[in-house]
């Protein structure tokens, strides 16, 4: 139902059907072990940095 009659600035267009906008983020298998692996190795790295700097 619209109030257009009784709205001071009536609309001038009607909105589009609401679709599913959610920021969903799709990620393939290998993208996510790729990921996985990455990190674990950054993880590795710094903790051999730390390790050696702190003695």
């Amino acid at each position: 139902m619209e109030y257009t009659k009784y709205r001071r600035h009536p609309r001038v267009y009607k909105k589009q059907a609401e679709e599913n906008n959610e920021n969903t983020l799709t990620l393939t298998a290998a993208a996510a072990a790729g990921i996985l692996a990455l990190s674990f190795a950054k993880g590795m790295f710094w903790g051999y940095m730390i390790k050696k700097w702190r003695g």
